[in-house]
């Protein structure tokens, strides 16, 4: 959704977004709270860009920064919730997965309203959130301190380095006692009966 409205009427749109994500009960409740959350950043980045070109005084631009990262936070939170109900129908069997039965008719992203990119930014914010709870909103309250302009540009460039980042997994070295066994086992599995037989006898 792209549509954009009066700047007048953003707090009352950015209440009833947080509203309707808090009461939603439904996938499409929460696509339609995303929705609003994102018809508000669009109208706040409009805004922001107005105030900036006629040289508005910088209390008035951040005002605007507020509204666009309370939109962002609203619409990120939707996306979060998301991705936990798309996940949950797959699980359910209610949406085509990946690798599933391809002779059952299931509807897949698209028939539900999301494109296969949303699913995977929803994804991938739902899981930086798990990893590093309050992220977004940490991105977004940094960049309105420093007089900088909240945008989703931002929230995916702090997903995306939390998601390259990661836990580092160093395998534990392995002695030559370890690699010696190893070996022996490999060889022992491999070998017949026979051969096991008279080599137990050889070593006995």
């Amino acid at each position: 959704m792209n549509l954009i409205v009066s700047p007048t009427a953003l707090p009352s749109l950015i209440d009833r977004a947080a509203s309707a994500l808090i009461n939603a009960r439904s996938a499409a409740e929460v696509l339609e709270a995303r929705d609003m959350a994102s018809v508000a950043y669009n109208t706040a980045k409009m805004a922001a860009r107005l105030a900036k070109a006629k040289k508005a005084h910088d209390d008035l631009i951040s005002a605007v920064f507020r509204t666009q990262a309370d939109a962002l936070e609203i619409e990120a939170g939707a996306k979060r919730r998301l991705a936990d109900e798309y996940d949950a129908a797959q699980e359910r069997g209610e949406i085509k997965s990946n690798g599933g039965d391809r002779t059952v008719q299931l509807p897949n992203s698209e028939d539900v309203g999301l494109s296969r990119r949303e699913i995977h930014e929803a994804r991938a914010i739902r899981d930086a959130e798990v990893e590093e709870p309050g992220i977004v909103h940490r991105v977004i309250s940094e960049a309105v301190s420093a007089g900088e302009e909240p945008t989703r540009a931002k929230i995916t460039k702090a997903v995306k380095a939390k998601r390259t980042r990661g836990p580092r997994f160093e395998a534990p070295q392995e002695s030559q006692h370890d690699r010696d066994l190893r070996a022996l086992i490999g060889v022992w599995d491999s070998a017949c009966e026979t051969a096991r037989q008279e080599f137990l006898e050889t070593v006995a």
